[in-house]
């Protein structure tokens, strides 16, 4: 039973990610020819600031909230006062957000679009999807996001449609964000009875989110702050936009290898409070063969086709930025991998300090970099800061993992699939060589890079290959 309720929670979530792969397929390209690099960029550093302002806010519940859940479920009222003690504090985590933000805000050049997103920032308290997941019932959460995705992209093409627009854009966001969180509230009567304020202890949560506070903020440093650092460094907006939609791309397959670590945390983190060790080292084991076995194809694929898909996707403004792209494809594979070491081993085991280690050491990493690089390579100083610190997250946590549960890397077999990887990039780059029209090379280079690949793992007997 427990089984089927990982595939079927797998499934759900898979199929919302393949969801959130195609539809930037359809927004990406839109938004950088109707909002052109320089607005669109204005709109992606207000984003990252606001990230960060919301990350810093929740003080680790981000994280904890779902695995407490995971940790509390096993009756209907201990259940339903860690959900009433996690909603009332991030309730307050809320207003004393709201009130800092307003604050910082007041004398910026963008106050306008950063009043619109303190829709947003509601929207991402009051949110109770953590709770869905920390009980694994994926299903709520994934018919909510498939609906407003869709109704999303419709008003996008209703509204955005000059460069005049980007107001409405960033209402948008943040009204969907909104929207999102309140049309869950009604879900959670089947699952959780009303408990009065006086009969909860809503600051005993506080010291262990507090604990997942400084890997999260760590972490969304070294994610946001190149945004950021752009801006502050270059002040061209167009620079932004031009790192931020290559960046989007390169990451677009890591949503396959996520939602696995969306589902399996919760199960990890159950399995390990019900002493099953043996279960968690399999899951692990599982999804780190999993992960590699989708990302390295997808990063030399993605290598193969960057300068005939850069210019086709995003349009004449970004043709030349396909560099960019190309740079930026092996974060895919340190950030899949990084999702079985930190996310599904080392935040469900509440290992935070070995977490936090990894987080800082890759935030001081990427800001050293970033400070020397971006004045010299500019976008490219940027994406050799990111690369280095997901890096040493990969090498931190890796640590970490093998210490406790010894190599959970069959190299051999990962060395056969890393070399296939490689020849199927390198045959689909030569093969498209042989056409002059970029989209025609794309296609020729992605049948002729899917057919190589199936081949070879037919050949190495490979295809069972997570079940092993």
């Amino acid at each position: 039973m427990q089984k089927n309720k990982v595939v079927q929670n797998y499934l759900f979530n898979v199929s919302y990610q393949i969801l959130l792969t195609v539809l930037p397929l359809i927004t990406i390209p839109y938004l950088t020819r109707v909002l052109g690099a320089e607005h669109l960029g204005t709109a992606r550093y207000v984003e990252s600031v606001v990230s960060v302002f919301t990350v810093f806010g929740l003080l680790g519940l981000v994280w904890y909230a779902n695995r407490a859940v995971a940790y509390n479920r096993q009756s209907v009222e201990s259940l339903s006062k860690c959900f009433w003690e996690i909603f009332y504090m991030r309730l307050i985590l809320m207003a004393a957000t709201t009130a800092v933000y307003l604050a910082v805000i007041n004398r910026s050049e963008y106050k306008t679009y950063y009043l619109i997103y303190l829709f947003h920032i509601a929207g991402t308290f009051i949110d109770t999807g953590w709770f869905f997941t920390g009980i694994e019932e994926m299903k709520p959460v994934v018919i909510r996001n498939y609906i407003l995705r869709v109704i999303f992209i419709a008003l996008l093409f209703f509204l955005v449609r000059t460069r005049e627009n980007l107001a409405a854009y960033i209402w948008l966001v943040s009204l969907t964000t909104l929207v999102s969180a309140v049309i869950m509230l009604p879900f959670l009567h089947k699952y959780v009875k009303f408990i009065p304020l006086r009969r909860l202890n809503v600051w005993r949560h506080f010291l262990p989110a507090l604990a997942l506070f400084l890997p999260q903020a760590a972490s969304q440093i070294y994610v946001q702050c190149d945004k950021i650092m752009l801006k502050v460094l270059l002040n061209q907006n167009a620079y932004i936009s031009f790192y931020t939609e290559n960046e989007k791309i390169a990451k677009i397959p890591i949503v396959l290898a996520s939602a696995l670590s969306t589902v399996l945390m919760p199960r990890i983190a159950h399995e390990y409070v019900s002493g099953h060790n043996h279960a968690v080292s399999s899951s692990i084991r599982k999804a780190f063969h999993f992960t590699c076995m989708i990302l390295f194809p997808c990063c030399f694929g993605l290598m193969a086709i960057a300068n005939d898909f850069v210019p086709v996707f995003l349009g004449p403004e970004f043709r030349e930025t396909w560099p960019i792209l190309l740079l930026f494809c092996p974060v895919m594979i340190l950030i899949g991998i990084s999702n079985v070491t930190g996310i599904q081993y080392l935040v469900a085991l509440d290992k935070t300090r070995e977490l936090t280690a990894s987080y800082v050491a890759a935030a001081v990493t990427n800001v050293i970099i970033n400070s020397l690089l971006i004045p010299v390579m500019g976008v490219y100083g940027a994406i050799i800061g990111t690369l280095a610190a997901e890096g040493a997250v990969v090498c931190i946590q890796y640590r970490y993992v093998k210490k406790d549960m010894g190599d959970v890397a069959e190299w051999a077999r990962l060395c056969k699939i890393l070399l296939l990887s490689v020849v199927m990039g390198a045959a689909a780059f030569g093969a498209g060589q042989l056409v002059q029209s970029h989209v025609l090379a794309m296609v020729v280079k992605i049948i002729v890079g899917i057919a190589v690949y199936a081949a070879g793992l037919v050949l190495m007997k490979e295809f069972p290959f997570v079940m092993k």
